[in-house]
């Protein structure tokens, strides 16, 4: 697994959401998300903040679709392994 950052953009409503004038309405968001690459495909990419390898499971999840990515860039990453 490879660590990236992703750069997308993502929907955005106001609060409160309701009667709102064209001059507050709102406009996309950009997001920088940091983790693993858990799933890259033409379709979508999966970033996971969190691995816990006792489990080979993920915390953190976030699935987005490829029209929103801008860039993914892999991060230097080392393993550590644990001491005894």
């Amino acid at each position: 697994m490879d660590m990236a950052l992703v750069k997308w953009i993502d929907s955005c409503e106001p609060v409160p959401n309701a009667e709102i004038e064209k001059h507050d309405l709102p406009v996309p968001m950009q997001i920088e998300s940091v983790g693993w690459i858990v799933e890259n495909t033409k379709k979508h990419v999966t970033v996971a903040g969190a691995y816990k390898p006792d489990h080979s499971t993920f915390d953190y999840v976030i699935t987005i679709p490829k029209v929103a990515v801008q860039s993914i860039t892999k991060l230097a990453t080392q393993r550590h392994t644990r001491s005894s």
